[in-house]
């Protein structure tokens, strides 16, 4: 068992890697969470229970293979479209990018489309029956449909 100092001193550690990782985030809302939750942390690591501490200290080492795994796997391609080419610019990208997948062929499809103002408009469609004749036609079939029939006009 660990006596308070080193939890301190550990817990301190811990956070500087923490908020070194928060700073290479692109997006800048996960840097806002990334700062607020290590915010909060330090709110309970201030607590004289080691019992307390021990737990933040858990936590800290869970949060840092959080922060790790966002940081690998970032969409900076998007992010770069939403936030400029550096990360927190938010002047608009140049033109909207489609992007469109079938996910498993005939029964599920996934599309986004990104616009010049950073909004994203992401479209699924999932099909039991890949017969049903939806991934013909896509969005427009299913707008002509309601519950699998046909809407009279």
């Amino acid at each position: 068992m660990l006596g308070p100092e080193v939890l301190d001193e550990e817990f301190e550690c811990l956070r500087r890697i923490a908020q070194a990782i928060c700073q290479t985030l692109a997006r800048p809302k996960d840097r806002e969470i990334c700062r607020s939750t290590l915010d909060e942390v330090a709110k309970f690591n201030q607590s004289p229970s080691i019992r307390v501490k021990e737990n933040v200290h858990k936590f800290m080492v869970f949060y840092l293979k959080v922060l790790r795994w966002t940081q690998k796997n970032q969409p900076l391609t998007i992010y770069e479209k939403w936030y400029g080419k550096s990360s927190g610019n938010d002047s608009a990208s140049a033109d909207s990018e489609e992007m469109r997948v079938w996910l498993q062929e005939g029964t599920s499809f996934f599309a986004m489309k990104t616009f010049e103002d950073g909004s994203t408009m992401v479209y699924t469609a999932v099909a039991k029956d890949p017969k049903a004749g939806w991934a013909e036609f896509g969005l427009k079939s299913l707008m002509d449909m309601q519950n699998g029939c046909k809407i009279s006009k």
